[in-house]
């Protein structure tokens, strides 16, 4: 499928995915509060000067990305920063831990009439995506716009990679989208130029950089206490990374 006809298919599909929304809200699943932000209406105004648009999917994206967004606001805090994620559970994540002055919205659904009121009323200086959500509305109207773009984190599974093979010709346009493509391992790395990313880095894992989530430090003692000398793995190391 080209992007044309995605875009195509995403508005004859309307009513569809209208109806698709409204179960997710019904089940709990969208903000009832802030719908709108689900199609495009934004809920707080554009402040003057520069902005950045940082996209992260949900709660891991949105941790990664905490650290960042601090030394930002502690270095140009002349810029404002935009952070969008998809759920319910990254946005409360959020609003207890955003620093001072961060912005969140929800991202639009992909449909060219709700990604260009997005567009239209955010107007980003520049777009950090991060990880590997790739949607083709989104990202090839911040193509045609002519906004600067970063892929930050990224991350490829093995599932991932074997399905965007099979779209070539759209997987290596929407990469064409970032001006550098960041890498969390080398076999990321390989897998992204093999999708068609021209020019791609690998500094490492940000997730690495964040610092410790927020716990009780008596209930956090005694899951130490239980855990005593017993084997310990990271959840990191579990992953599936063929």
């Amino acid at each position: 499928m080209s992007i044309t006809a995605y875009r195509a298919f995403t508005w004859v599909a309307a009513p569809l995915i209208g109806r698709y929304l409204d179960r997710r809200l019904a089940a709990g699943k969208e903000d009832r509060d802030r719908f709108a932000e689900r199609k495009g209406v934004a809920s707080a105004p554009r402040p003057d000067g520069p902005l950045v648009w940082i996209h992260a999917a949900s709660v891991g994206e949105s941790l990664s990305m905490l650290s960042v967004l601090e030394r930002l606001r502690r270095e140009r805090p002349e810029i404002t920063l935009l952070i969008t994620s998809g759920t319910v559970t990254s946005a409360h994540l959020l609003q207890e831990r955003l620093p001072p002055g961060v912005i969140h919205q929800y991202v639009p659904v992909d449909r060219v009439t709700w990604v260009r009121r997005f567009l239209d009323h955010w107007r980003p200086d520049l777009a950090l995506w991060v990880e590997s959500e790739f949607w083709p509305g989104l990202l090839s109207e911040v193509r045609t716009r002519g906004i600067p773009a970063l892929l930050m984190n990224a991350r490829i599974s093995a599932r991932s990679w074997r399905g965007w093979r099979r779209a070539p010709w759209m997987i290596r346009r929407l990469l064409r989208t970032f001006d550098l493509c960041m890498a969390q391992t080398e076999l990321d790395a390989e897998r992204l130029r093999d999708l068609g990313a021209t020019k791609v880095a690998c500094p490492g894992n940000l997730k690495f950089a964040a610092g410790p989530l927020p716990a009780d430090e008596t209930e956090l003692a005694a899951l130490d206490a239980a855990l005593a000398a017993r084997p310990r793995w990271p959840l990191e190391s579990l992953a599936d990374r063929g």
